[in-house]
């Protein structure tokens, strides 16, 4: 099922409304329980699980838990961490499971829901065989079905989606294509997938399909991040110059005038949090509100890629 095209919905309303002019506008009216906290997963403990779950119980909701690189687990499938042992993805639904008995637990509204992203990435699978990835792909979407599954114990408190770091500088565009064709083949049980993707070295001026790093296009990009029908885009808008948000713009102009078929942003990903922990990235660790305020003003310089708002704001930090 596609989705609509954004831009043939506001259509009829944009000449009503007034572009943007030199500043983003803030987003002071986001109330901070709707800005929410990802993580990289660097620990394989059940109890810090579920404590990590119950500290998100003052928010609500879309955030992601990254748990790194694709790998082997002996014989299965399974991701790298940040630093703690590989897990296998059986492991890895262990501790989302724990995750969702800990926000359930501390939820501080009884309005309040987490929609979590259980996310790996794209990152050294150059090596990886056609075969491989593909199967690789159906793990995971395997995993997040079955947690999702379970968690409907917790509904509405708790909903379960797929993630995914996708960046052009980490592999061929070719590779990354085959771990999401083995994501969406498991369709109709899949999960939407939260991509969460970055735009390395696309155009900043230009939405004519240009080149973005190691091989990739503004196509190819638009193409993972978006046409594949489960994902859902909350793009890293991580450079506080706003270029970031102004490659998004352009990607989703270009998939606008040739596709036909424009990007709905859900969100945006910062990553001030885990910027303070490792002392800085100086220039990349825009915080929250102010991704939100890029990414808004980006869009609503252009009249096909007008938004009227974006729903998610979440900055990642590091979990160990």
């Amino acid at each position: 099922m596609r989705r609509p095209a954004l831009w043939i919905l506001m259509v009829a309303v944009i000449a009503l409304l007034p572009m943007a002019t030199s500043e983003p506008a803030a987003a002071n009216h986001v109330p901070a329980s709707r800005i929410t906290r990802s993580y990289y997963v660097g620990s394989s403990s059940s109890d810090k699980a579920v404590l990590l779950g119950c500290r998100q119980g003052d928010k609500n909701g879309r955030m992601t838990l990254f748990f790194g690189a694709p790998t082997a687990v002996g014989s299965s499938y399974g991701a790298t961490l940040w630093g703690a042992p590989n897990l296998t993805t059986g492991q890895i639904r262990n501790l989302a499971m724990d995750f969702i008995r800990g926000y359930a637990y501390c939820r501080q509204s009884a309005s309040y829901r987490v929609l979590i992203g259980l996310g790996t990435s794209n990152s050294t699978i150059d090596g990886r065989s056609t075969t491989w990835l593909r199967e690789h792909g159906r793990a995971w979407a395997g995993m997040v079905d079955q947690v999702a599954t379970w968690s409907n114990r917790f509904y509405p408190m708790a909903q379960v989606y797929g993630a995914w770091d996708g960046e052009p500088s980490w592999s061929a565009y070719g590779k990354a294509h085959d771990w999401m064709h083995g994501y969406d083949v498991l369709y109709p049980a899949r999960r939407a997938l939260y991509a969460n993707f970055s735009a390395d070295g696309c155009p900043t001026t230009t939405a004519t399909n240009g080149p973005c790093n190691n091989g990739w296009s503004q196509s190819a990009v638009w193409h993972l991040a978006w046409e594949h029908n489960p994902s859902l885009t909350i793009p890293q808008i991580y450079a506080t110059s706003g270029v970031n948000a102004r490659q998004w713009q352009l990607i989703d102009e270009w998939a606008t005038h040739n596709q036909g078929d424009g990007i709905l942003f859900y969100g945006v990903l910062s990553q001030s949090g885990a910027c303070a922990q490792v002392g800085g990235c100086s220039g990349t660790n825009n915080p929250p509100h102010r991704a939100w305020e890029f990414m808004m003003w980006w869009l609503r310089s252009h009249a096909h890629t007008w938004q009227s708002s974006i729903d998610t704001i979440t900055d990642v930090s590091w979990h160990s």
